[in-house]
């Protein structure tokens, strides 16, 4: 397309003549500088010197635009608790005698979410989000670009500090503010995961605090009152806002303490935001209520799993062999059935999990299909069954039975039949079975030296081949050595490639009088080509004595996300000055469930752990444990999602509306979060690996 001046300036040109003085009969000069260049000759009008009153105009042509620039070409968009003025853009031609304009452009930019551009090149940030973009201007064939960066800025003030009072905190002296207790510092948080809430030590009653969060596209400054045990909570729509705006640097938090009409120097400390929302839910055991509960992350609080009926009652469907004990089931409280132990299919669609018995903990055990609404129970073994541990394929079809006597056995999990395999009678001295994510692999704490599956104090981790199809377990294999020490629940990457496990002195946090089990997270490979790696920052070397080795129970998010495979475990120690022990933690506080990052490619010979972060959401006054990770049950086509692992066909594409809505594989490359068999599936195979089934960040960006 060629591009002239006579076509695009010529309504400008003819105005300006219009509104310019009379030019004398020997013509005069254009517009020079930054106006269009063209020269305008006027002949005389009427009633003027010569001429016959007429009047003529002729336009001189510049030639062809032959570059497009933008201006201005890169500008930061300030937005202030959600307020911000647009900017404007103005496309600037060069014409082929060098001569340059404003010209008409058509404009586009690629950050939708950050801003809109409208036809006259006006940016306008939506307010929520920080980051940087690239706004194009285009004029024929040609084009241009100018950076546009949105960068936000909050301020809250709560504690109703002055401007006086605010700028104290501009002079601190050399004393410090107190101590950080949590969160830990260089901690990796996940989007999606609500605010931690801040706690330190070293205040005094009526001291304000200055909190700033600072990041390259976000910042917040919060002034706040904090009597001791001094904590804040960060507001969640700028905690949001913060993670969601993150690129990958470093998220820096600084808190003043003003103190008398004197600030002092900050605490500080790092984190990282991984690129992704953690997705899926936890299922855990909250032990004094007896129930199980479920949270997904970024929820408030959590809800309970299923009705597990009344413990008076034998209920339905009714096990076999029942003894006539009454009440037949161990009350969890409000006299509801305890159920304890479980796991969770990979898939989302089911729980097996052990009903406890009047008496006893080695029980019968019931498949919950997750799946109907509501949940409910569709089998429930023998009353006189001795179950302690279970595994699940990740389709939920098949469960591994580990039983009180230390052997396992492989079972229908729809009706809880029996299935002859190889674990009949050849395995025993067994505990804690689980399967990979791929349902090809088996791993269980083998060579138990103990009383049964929950205490013993030394094992080893075997794995078996497995083949769902034939239901042949094979190749039993020992990958990592426990030596004088016990690894205990062992659970898999996303990948199936790796094994992360807690071994220790002691199989059980708590056991006897005054006897603890000391015990970290360790990962090793399947292959045993990298060997086994302490997970140390995740178990918490760098905290108090009283509050390292108590990492116990880790079970890993199906889903890599951002880089990291994400394992949630459990531990009593002290969880900032919420919950704080005075001598053993193990005895004074409540186990919690606690969350770290490791990274998805582990390196021999280094920690690929992070700190681990609190599970935001969940019941603090519950005692809560044996938490499983699993997928929510997939949605179907045309139901909405968010990501392809959330639908049973793994792909999410946008519908004619631009909702997002689960679809048939579309053909073409996978996005993040994509169903995929190898790397070269992956859209972005540079910077992404198909992991576990699906396209994830091979490293943390």
């Amino acid at each position: 397309m060629r591009v002239r001046t006579s076509l695009l300036l010529l309504a400008s040109i003819i105005s300006a003549a219009l509104a310019a003085p009379a030019c004398s009969d020997d013509g005069g000069t254009g517009a020079s500088g930054g106006e269009a260049s063209s020269t305008t000759t006027t002949a005389s009008g009427a009633g003027g010197s010569g001429g016959d009153g007429g009047g003529t105009t002729s336009f001189m042509d510049h030639g062809d635009v032959v570059s497009v620039t933008v201006d201005p070409p890169m500008t930061t968009i300030d937005v202030t608790n959600g307020a911000s003025s647009p900017e404007s853009f103005v496309a600037i031609a060069t014409y082929e005698d060098q001569t340059t304009a404003p010209v008409q452009a058509s404009w586009s930019f690629d950050q939708l979410p950050l801003a809109l551009v409208d036809e006259d090149g006006v940016v306008t940030a939506n307010g929520n989000l920080g980051g940087e973009g690239t706004l194009t201007a285009t004029v024929g064939s040609l084009t241009a670009t100018a950076s546009v960066t949105v960068k936000l800025h909050f301020t809250d003030n709560p504690a109703g500090l002055s401007p006086a009072d605010q700028m104290l905190f501009d002079a601190p002296d050399g004393n410090p503010s107190g101590t950080l207790l949590y969160p830990y510092d260089q901690t990796v948080f996940a989007r999606g995961i609500r605010a931690p809430l801040l706690q330190w030590d070293g205040g005094a009653p009526g001291d304000s605090y200055q909190i700033t969060l600072t990041e390259p596209f976000a910042e917040a400054t919060l002034y706040v009152d904090a009597e001791p045990p001094s904590r804040a909570a960060i507001p969640e729509n700028i905690w949001t806002a913060l993670t969601e705006s993150n690129k990958g640097g470093s998220l820096s938090l600084s808190i003043k303490r003003l103190s008398g009409g004197q600030a002092h120097q900050a605490m500080t400390q790092s984190w990282t935001i991984a690129q992704g929302s953690l997705r899926g839910s936890i299922y855990y055991w909250a032990v004094n209520t007896g129930q199980l509960m479920k949270i997904a992350p970024g929820a408030a609080s959590p809800s309970i799993v299923f009705d597990s009926g009344p413990a008076d009652q034998l209920g339905t469907p009714t096990p076999a062999n029942y003894n006539g004990a009454v009440p037949p089931w161990e009350s969890g409280g409000n006299n509801k059935r305890c159920v304890a132990c479980h796991t969770v299919s990979k898939d989302g669609s089911r729980i097996a999990s052990v009903f406890e018995k009047a008496g006893s903990t080695a029980s019968p055990w019931g498949t919950i299909d997750l799946a109907a609404d509501p949940p409910g129970v569709l089998q429930i073994t023998p009353y006189d069954s001795t179950t302690i541990y279970l595994a699940l394929t990740p389709d939920g079809a098949l469960a591994v039975e580990n039983d009180v006597n230390m052997s396992m056995r492989l079972r229908d999990a729809t009706s809880g039949a029996p299935i002859a395999s190889a674990l009949d009678g050849i395995v025993d001295k067994v505990a804690d079975p689980a399967f990979s994510p791929d349902g090809k692999l088996l791993a269980f704490s083998s060579n138990v030296t103990g009383s049964y599956p929950v205490e013993f104090w030394r094992a080893d981790l075997d794995v078996f081949d497995f083949d769902q199809a034939s239901n042949v377990f094979s190749n039993r294999r020992t990958i990592a050595n426990g030596g004088a020490e016990a690894i205990a629940f062992p659970s898999f990457s996303p990948d199936s490639g790796w094994v992360v496990y807690q071994k220790g002195n002691y199989s059980r946090a708590k056991y006897g009088a005054n006897q603890v089990g000391s015990d970290d997270l360790f990962i090793t490979d399947v292959a045993g080509a990298a060997g086994e790696s302490l997970l140390a920052a995740a178990s918490g070397a760098d905290l108090e004595p009283k509050n390292q080795h108590i990492a116990y129970q880790p079970t890993v998010n199906p889903i890599a996300v951002g880089g990291y495979i994400w394992v949630v475990f459990v531990s009593p120690r002290d969880y900032g000055n919420s919950m704080r022990s005075t001598s053993n933690p193990t005895y004074e506080n409540r186990k919690q469930l606690w969350v770290a990052a490791v990274d998805v490619n582990p390196v021999p010979g280094q920690d690929p752990s992070h700190p681990a972060f609190w599970l935001p959401g969940q019941d603090a006054s519950t005692i809560n444990m044996s938490g499983y990770w699993a997928l929510e049950a997939c949605h179907q086509e045309g139901d909405s999602c968010e990501q392809g692992f959330e639908c049973c066909g793994g792909f999410c594409q946008p519908d004619d509306m631009g909702n997002y809505v689960c679809v048939p594989p579309p053909g073409g490359c996978a996005r993040e979060g994509e169903a995929c068999e190898t790397a070269s599936d992956c859209c972005d195979s540079a910077t992404h690996d198909c992991i576990g089934g699906f396209c994830a960040l091979a490293e943390p960006q």
